[in-house]
């Protein structure tokens, strides 16, 4: 399970706590389902000593983003608390992952392509409005 204090490690407000709250129960409960459709469990990213990635998901801030980050978009939502990367060195749980899946969970995702070693999920539905979309 991938911790507040796992994902923020910076300076945050309240609102961006809620956020964050929000969005790793919606993960984890994502990941409890693969965990019981494949029997695999989570995988911990030696980088971070934790679930989310770290120097394989950019600039070692696959959690929260804050405003000097040079890793991302300026609005992406790692900044507002919406967004994460989880570690997944071979690629089975973005392999699992389906549009009903993450539309069950309330969760988007950048497209598996662009997200090689781990996944990128978050509760902001991008402009598309698509479940997985093209960063």
């Amino acid at each position: 399970m991938i911790t507040v204090f796992q994902y923020f490690a910076k300076p945050h407000t309240e609102a961006q706590k809620d956020s964050a709250i929000d969005l790793l129960s919606r993960v984890e409960a994502l990941r409890q389902e693969f965990y019981k459709d494949t029997e695999r469990g989570p995988e911990i990213d030696p980088d971070t000593r934790n679930e989310i990635s770290g120097t394989r998901g950019g600039d070692g801030d696959g959690g929260f983003r804050t405003p000097r980050s040079t890793t991302g978009a300026p609005n992406s939502s790692h900044r507002q608390a919406t967004g994460v990367d989880v570690y997944d060195p071979g690629n089975h749980f973005d392999s699992w992952l389906t549009d009903e899946k993450l539309e069950r969970h309330g969760l988007y995702r950048e497209a598996p392509e662009y997200t090689d070693s781990w996944v990128h999920l978050s509760t902001r539905a991008p402009g598309s409005g698509k479940r997985t979309f093209n960063p």
